[in-house]
């Protein structure tokens, strides 16, 4: 099936199209294990679930990877305030990262593979950057040289001049400004042993790793938060390039937009950041899911709850309307086939997944008012991620 999207580092609406004949290679930037899921993880992850769920229903095989960060400072500072090991730390949210995504109905992802798992397979391939003079070590850090890789930032287009004049960083012995690390010297433990010095490997390699480990090679689609373009993105793309000798390294980076509280950024130091499980503990997985579908993924979100307690009700409707088609028999009439196609259509361009909802909520309207069997729903709502068990009694608000 054909499908279009707008993609970040072609500024434009592309046709997908795997490496691998029928079978796409995903990878999407999942959360650092130190806390809980907050509504910006949410919005992201029910977005690509929601992708990788309509490549699967037009006749694709997908390997979708998302990537748990554990080698971080974040990480390490919270197991030091608890006098506990990281890997504790990393466990706990591990889990409970999964639990949450669980809930929410965000099944796609085939594993979850985490830094930790990956130092050997690091230093080895940082290794191989240097024998091919495209990295090189001082002073225990090994920095990769971006003029060889890049004149630009390959996934958001930024030049040369504007990158300079981001780059802060100051390390010692970088040979272009806009070098960065590859392996990080610490003798703070956690570390590593390696051939330069006992470390940590840099962030932007732990990705590329996890992607060659996961997919034994390039993959087709990225995904994350738009945050993550500048630096993280055009690093991995630049990076992934020189370890896998294929450019683009990644031909599909795609990204979700901004998600404010109340007009204001979500962070800890405003106070305003708001995690999944306390939502869950009042609005069940559809309505939350519901939520994030009704703006398109190129839209800031203004989370509001009272918004959300709208689209609880709409849900809560919905599963009533459901209840009563149980038991219809009828076959589906021609509305209601126009309605399913016009569905997948606007999935298909550009992942329109506020026209798909409004579509979906039609249809089981008409289903209910022509006793049409509840079957021909089925398919629309699985691609949507609401076919969750029949929503408890919790109240909204």
């Amino acid at each position: 099936m054909f499908m279009n999207i707008f993609v970040t580092n072609k500024r434009s609406l592309v046709e997908l199209k795997p490496r691998l004949y029928n079978h796409f290679l995903i990878q999407v930037c999942g959360p650092t294990l130190y806390d809980g899921l907050h509504l910006g993880h949410v919005r992201t992850f029910i977005f690509f679930d929601v992708l990788a769920r309509f490549l699967k229903y037009s006749g694709y095989k997908v390997s979708f990877s998302m990537n748990f960060t554990d080698v971080d400072e974040e990480v390490f500072n919270k197991a030091r305030k608890e006098g506990v090991s990281f890997e504790a730390v990393s466990n706990k949210f591990c889990a409970l990262t999964l639990n949450t995504l669980n809930d929410l109905n965000i099944k796609t992802p085939t594993n979850y593979p985490r830094a930790s798992e990956n130092i050997e397979r690091c230093i080895k391939i940082i290794r191989s950057l240097i024998s091919k003079n495209l990295a090189y070590e001082f002073n225990g850090n090994v920095f990769i040289e971006f003029d060889k890789l890049s004149d630009q930032g390959p996934v958001s287009g930024l030049s040369r001049e504007v990158l300079l004049d981001l780059r802060l960083d100051s390390y010692k012995g970088k040979r272009g400004p806009l070098d960065f690390l590859l392996w990080y010297k610490s003798d703070r433990s956690p570390n590593w042993p390696s051939p330069w010095s006992f470390g940590r490997p840099g962030w932007h390699l732990q990705d590329v790793v996890i992607a060659n480990t996961a997919f034994n090679g390039p993959h087709d689609l990225h995904g994350g938060a738009v945050e993550l373009v500048y630096p993280h993105h055009d690093f991995i793309e630049c990076l992934g390039r020189a370890v896998e000798e294929v450019n683009p390294y990644v031909p599909y980076w795609v990204h979700t937009c901004i998600l404010l509280i109340e007009g204001k950024k979500m962070s800890k130091s405003e106070g305003n950041v708001i995690y999944v499980d306390d939502l869950l503990k009042r609005f069940n997985p559809p309505s939350i899911r519901a939520y994030f579908l009704s703006t398109n993924r190129e839209v800031a979100v203004n989370f509001k709850e009272d918004d959300l307690i709208k689209y609880d009700n709409m849900i809560k409707a919905l599963k009533l309307e459901l209840d009563k088609c149980k038991g219809s028999y009828l076959p589906p009439s021609e509305d209601v086939s126009i309605l399913k196609k016009m569905l997948i259509k606007s999935l298909s361009k550009n992942m329109d997944t506020n026209k798909a909802l409004e579509l979906c909520v039609q249809m089981v309207h008409l289903v209910r008012e022509r006793g049409i069997n509840i079957e021909v729903v089925r398919e629309p709502l699985q691609i949507l991620g609401l076919d969750t068990p029949p929503l408890s009694s919790k109240s909204s608000g």
